[in-house]
């Protein structure tokens, strides 16, 4: 049964690379800001990517994760494509919140950056508004989910 399930999140991983975008609404997806903490463990189930680089923060990118700390299965909304692979599936990722630093700078206004030479906390504190979210339909099965929702970024913290 172990085996079943790896095999599937595997195929699901893999195939969540098709081009047959489409859109969500952000009000669709049960906001709780507090599902994960800033800075927690998590793992990678799925990642519906996205149309291109997305550098205009146009769209969020839905994950679908699992907490290394309660075992919830949490989505992540971000706007970054980590371009993710296979080789991910195994790896423990850290969440970061939309109060995290790093984060307040990947989703700040992009027209904000233009012509700055030091970002200080009130640019930090005004992020781009985002209304919707990537989807490939091929993958509603997955992505079409009630669990609860943060919006942050990922990354990996060295010890």
């Amino acid at each position: 049964m172990k085996l079943l399930s790896v095999l599937l999140v595997c195929s699901l991983f893999l195939l969540s690379c098709s081009k047959g975008y489409k859109f969500w609404d952000i009000s669709k997806f049960n906001i709780v800001d507090t599902a994960l903490k800033d800075n927690e463990e998590i793992k990678i189930l799925y990642t519906s990517r996205g149309p291109g680089n997305n550098e205009d923060l146009e769209y969020y990118i839905q994950l679908v994760t699992v907490s290394q700390k309660t075992g919830y299965t949490v989505n992540i909304l971000t706007p970054v494509d980590n371009e993710l692979t296979m080789d991910d599936m195994d790896k423990v990722f850290n969440y970061f919140d939309q109060n995290n630093p790093g984060t307040k700078m990947i989703l700040m206004n992009p027209e904000h950056l233009k012509d700055i030479e030091k970002i200080n906390e009130a640019q930090l504190s005004v992020p781009k508004k985002i209304t919707k979210v990537a989807r490939d339909p091929q993958f509603d099965v997955i992505a079409d989910n009630h669990y609860p929702t943060v919006i942050g970024a990922i990354g990996t913290l060295t010890k």
